[in-house]
């Protein structure tokens, strides 16, 4: 695998990020992928779905899981087309009276919802569950400090939103 480096990104939250920021995820490794294969991603602004190659990773604490999507089966070295920090996550479950499009979920973090779709109900059902684990394993009790960062974190993606309101 070839590393490869941001230059910009946009986060789960739709902020920008530039290419210093510890937010931006290096390529998956082989061992931290729990679970991998094609998905079809709505995408935010036509609303349109997209075949992607799907990638759930879980590294060792304290990295945090995420959810990465590709536009080519397996290109790690490629800039992912969206990169989820699962501890953002609120929600992961079925979605198809949301999409009235089969066997799709929705994967939920503060400022948007992802709405993927798979092939069958027991794909949907595995990722539901497999990032629905991912999830629960990445919490833990916050420190103090790590709570008045969240929390002014927080404060700060409200304010940007009200900005843009």
């Amino acid at each position: 695998l070839r590393p490869y480096q941001y230059h910009s990104s946009t986060s789960a939250t739709g902020t920008s990020m530039p290419s210093s920021s510890t937010s931006a995820a290096p390529p998956p490794r082989r061992e931290d992928i729990r679970k991998e294969g094609w998905a079809w991603k709505e995408s935010l602004f036509l609303r349109q779905y997209r075949k992607r190659w799907l990638v759930l990773t879980c590294p060792p604490h304290p990295q945090p899981s995420r959810l990465l999507t590709f536009s080519k089966k397996q290109d790690y070295s490629a800039r992912p087309t969206e990169d989820i920090d699962l501890r953002q996550c609120g929600t992961v479950k079925s979605a198809d009276d949301l999409t009235n499009k089969p066997f799709s979920f929705t994967v939920q973090v503060p400022d948007r919802n992802f709405f993927l779709a798979v092939d069958n109900d027991a794909d949907r059902n595995e990722w539901v569950a497999a990032i629905g684990r991912a999830t629960t394993e990445n919490r833990r009790v916050r420190s103090y400090s790590e709570e008045v960062e969240y929390q002014e974190q927080q404060a700060r993606l409200a304010a940007a939103r009200a900005a843009g309101d």
